[in-house]
């Protein structure tokens, strides 16, 4: 198994330290097309894409069996409209202390795999989650769901603890969607399955369209 240390990159995109095991991984075709699935779904709401300044927004990730292991989508590909394996990776670990994502995979690891990791890790009965960007459904969820401060920035420490903290606090473990605070147009919603994470997203969209 190839080796590799990459350094912290902070372009607005990944703010924590990121090791890759094994660059010639490649996600077998049964895991990533579940995922794709759904990811051509929010591709289609702009939920997922690229803003003017080139920066993706939006990711998507799913649990592999019953490990605390899981598949995402890498970063900076909210931009690709058709995505195949190489465009996922798998997260192994991450170590909050020591900010630091350990993964599988060609890409590198979104910038919100922090955020999908202490979610997974949290509880066994969250096997999917999206993280999406919608202005207008931010605004009118913001404080009408679990939200995070708005001094937390996305893909920190802060923001697992902040996380950690409405898990624990809140009624986030039965709404299953939070509003970050502190990333405007960023929400995450989770479920037990894809489809669950999608209808609750839905769900949500009409009551605030009404």
């Amino acid at each position: 198994m190839k080796k590799k240390e990459k350094k912290t990159i902070v372009e607005g995109v990944i703010k924590f330290d990121f090791k890759c095991l094994d660059d010639s991984f490649i996600i077998k075709p049964r895991f990533y097309q579940k995922v794709d699935k759904y990811r051509q779904l929010l591709k289609l709401h702009d939920y997922i894409g690229q803003y003017p300044n080139g920066i993706s927004y939006g990711n998507i990730s799913m649990r592999r069996g019953k490990s605390k292991h899981f598949i995402i989508s890498a970063s900076d590909t909210g931009k690709i409209i058709d995505t195949t394996a190489v465009h996922y990776v798998e997260i192994i670990h991450c170590d909050i202390s020591e900010n630091t994502c350990y993964y599988k995979g060609a890409g590198l690891p979104s910038s919100e795999a922090l955020s999908h990791f202490i979610l997974y890790n949290y509880s066994p009965e969250i096997n999917a989650v999206i993280h999406l960007h919608n202005k207008e459904l931010w605004k009118k969820l913001l404080y009408k769901v679990p939200t995070s401060s708005p001094e937390v920035e996305y893909g920190t420490q802060e923001m697992v603890e902040e996380i950690r903290r409405l898990l624990e606090r809140t009624d986030l473990m039965k709404e299953k969607i939070l509003v970050m605070g502190g990333h405007e147009d960023g929400i995450i919603c989770f479920g037990e399955s894809l489809t669950e994470a999608w209808d609750i997203l839905m769900t949500y969209t009409a009551i605030t369209k009404k």
